[in-house]
């Protein structure tokens, strides 16, 4: 594909009528209860504005493949609810180490950001997805060794659902238009919807536990 657009260019042929999406919306309703329940069971207050990030996040996703709206709206929506998910992640991992990042890491993350910027604007999604993804690996791994053990376990599992998702972001912006001229009624964007699942259910079952 020359260009893709969440979500009009998402791997799953869109309805005239009714739901858009209904595979994706559904596998992201699907989630939106997982997450609810994690929600309803966190321990403490910066656990919970994590998981509420989170689910704002699949909330609005849901929404965006039973409705498209014309423009570049969904887009935008979704890449702020991922900043926000990622200051929540930060705040969860200062509140519960009480340590600041470095000037050099903050450095860096500013860094990162103005790459996120600029890919927002100048290029693809699957940049912009990328610099998001760097900047939630990059505060795993520099909390990581002021994390308990079963915390440390699950950013490995963290980091390789996301490497997975990434991988199929790519193939589907660069594989669609192949994959449905070969089955066309197939939603194959419900592969990345099913590891964004199991990578989001990692997470809230393990760390609803700090």
């Amino acid at each position: 594909m020359s260009e893709y657009t969440f979500p009009f260019n998402t791997c799953e042929k869109p309805n005239k009528n009714g739901v858009a999406q209904p595979y994706s919306s559904l596998f992201n309703l699907i989630n939106c209860i997982i997450i609810f329940y994690f929600l309803l069971h966190a321990n403490n207050m910066h656990t919970f504005i994590l998981f509420f990030s989170i689910l704002c996040f699949e909330l609005f996703h849901s929404f965006s493949h039973i409705i498209h709206i014309h423009g570049s709206l969904q887009t935008n929506v979704v890449h702020i609810l991922t900043y926000c998910m990622n200051l929540s992640l930060f705040y969860l991992f200062y509140s519960y180490t009480k340590k600041m990042p470095s000037n050099m890491f903050i450095l860096y993350l500013i860094t990162l950001v103005f790459f996120d910027i600029y890919s927002l604007l100048n290029l693809s999604l699957v940049f912009y997805i990328l610099s998001q993804a760097i900047i939630t690996i990059s505060l795993l791994l520099y909390y990581f060794p002021l994390l308990p053990a079963f915390i440390k376990k699950s950013i490995y599992q963290i980091i390789f659902l996301i490497g997975i998702a990434i991988f199929l972001v790519i193939n589907e912006q660069y594989n669609c238009e192949k994959m449905l001229s070969i089955y066309p009624h197939f939603p194959y964007h419900i592969f990345i919807e099913i590891i964004v699942i199991i990578l989001f259910y990692v997470i809230c079952s393990n760390f609803y536990k700090l």
